[in-house]
């Protein structure tokens, strides 16, 4: 039994790792889970950003998923900086994973004629701590020679392992230059976690690394002469012989205050999709209040299904607000995403 059990821990950890990084669908909902570069792009002196998915593992377990960040902008200098954390728990059945990382954000000065164009840079570090819950899980009675023993005589420890998480990234991207004239406006970016290449393993002292985690990411927003914008995003990611490739497409309808267009927006309504290659596509759909209030929920389905009965891919929630929201004169300036 303490071989199956040896077994059964290198097994999870290891395909877990292999087959996917834990992020959500509505990938920008947490921009600082992909890369530290982004941490602190907001309108306001702080954003909260909460992230909940819900997604089925087999017919009997599910995956539940939770992303808490917080960040803020500041000055360094003359110029723009931003600061903030995110925590992770991902829990199925008896495997969890908990993520705790610190990121740090820092603009680099390109000129002043550089007005509507901008490179960050930022690094991150962190902790992630994976479970065994042997209570979770089921074992069929033992086979003691003559007969089955009952119940199982076999007795298990909480079995946990911690390692640190390093990460870098570089974003550029550019603003809206003027309200009511049509714009692409585009940014592009990569990251690498995982720099400090830990060793990891349950039962033996000196665990194999992990392979690095590359994110590569782009996209641009389109600024009409009308309420209407629309916003598209990619993202490649590879860790090891695994490939991950992305993208979602909305359309944001603004409201503007009085009902005049581009001036003070009030809020807006958004619906699109979004889809993960070979795995998962997602309808989202959600609004923003005064710009400083989001919830958005976005509705899966598998594309590829091996272990549920249905196609039903599971349910995410999302929510920001930005304490202390300042509108901007050009108005929506950012080209990202809102989840």
């Amino acid at each position: 039994m303490k071989g199956y059990l040896h077994t059964l821990g290198w097994f999870i950890l290891f395909g877990e790792l292999a087959a996917q990084e834990v992020l959500p669908i509505g990938l920008w909902s947490q921009p600082q889970a992909i890369s530290p570069a982004l941490t602190g792009v907001i309108d306001g002196k702080v954003r909260l950003a909460l992230t909940h998915h819900f997604r089925p593992a087999t017919g009997f377990v599910n995956f539940a998923s939770t992303w808490m960040g917080v960040e803020a902008p500041f000055r360094l200098g003359e110029l723009p900086a931003g600061v903030g954390g995110l925590i992770l728990s991902d829990v199925a059945g008896g495997w969890r994973t908990t993520k705790g990382i610190f990121s740090f954000a820092y603009e680099a000065p390109l000129g002043s004629r550089a007005r509507y164009d901008h490179l960050r840079g930022g690094v991150y570090v962190g902790f992630v701590n994976r479970t065994i819950e042997p209570t979770e899980l089921y074992f069929e009675d033992q086979f003691d020679g003559i007969g089955f023993s009952r119940p199982t005589t076999e007795t298990f420890q909480r079995l946990s392992v911690w390692h640190g998480d390093v990460g870098i990234g570089v974003l550029y991207y550019r603003t809206q230059k003027v309200p009511g004239n049509v714009e692409l406006v585009p940014f592009v970016g990569f990251s690498a976690a995982r720099l400090n290449r830990p060793r990891i393993g349950f039962f033996v002292q000196d665990g194999e690394r992990l392979s690095l985690l590359w994110l590569g990411y782009g996209g641009a927003r389109l600024f009409t002469r009308t309420p209407f914008q629309l916003v598209g995003s990619m993202s490649v990611s590879r860790a090891n012989q695994s490939l991950w490739v992305g993208g979602s497409l909305l359309t944001e309808f603004i409201i503007y205050e009085g009902g005049y267009w581009h001036t003070r927006p009030s809020g807006s309504i958004y619906a699109g999709a979004a889809l993960r290659a070979r795995d998962q596509y997602a309808l989202v759909a959600g609004f923003t209040l005064q710009k400083g209030l989001a919830a958005g929920l976005a509705y899966s389905l598998l594309t590829r299904r091996t272990t549920t009965p249905t196609a039903f891919g599971g349910i995410q929630v999302m929510m920001q607000y930005q304490i202390g929201y300042q509108y901007r004169e050009r108005g929506t300036v950012y080209p990202f995403p809102i989840f």
